[in-house]
């Protein structure tokens, strides 16, 4: 397996290039009702811990837990509750602020392990 070594990356059709390091290193999209993604790229699992809470797992590493997940749910309102290097919990509530169900995206963007 070789490895090809870029600073910055222009993908087919665009006329701007962009620094690697600001492409996201592993994303998922999936229903909350569910652990089965949607679609994904870089993620190994997702965990159902109940109403509302979350555990995507990254299929690598991140290199530590300082990396920058961002996370949307749309029609609630989404948080971060624990970073780890290897995973990152997702909690969701509804406008009330009582847990609920919804549609889970996550990106993650910082360096791989």
């Amino acid at each position: 397996m070789s490895t090809l070594k870029v600073t910055n990356i222009q993908a087919t059709g665009e006329t701007v290039s962009r620094a690697v390091s600001g492409v996201a290193a592993a994303w998922c999209q999936y229903s909350g009702s569910g652990t089965t993604f949607a679609d994904s790229f870089g993620m190994s699992s997702a965990t159902d811990n109940g109403t509302g809470d979350y555990t995507v797992t990254l299929s690598n590493n991140m290199a530590n837990d300082d990396y920058a997940p961002s996370n949307i749910s749309l029609f609630n309102n989404v948080s971060a509750a624990s970073i780890a290097a290897a995973s990152v919990q997702v909690q969701i509530t509804n406008n009330s602020f009582s847990s609920a169900d919804g549609l889970v995206c996550v990106t993650f963007h910082g360096d791989l392990a």
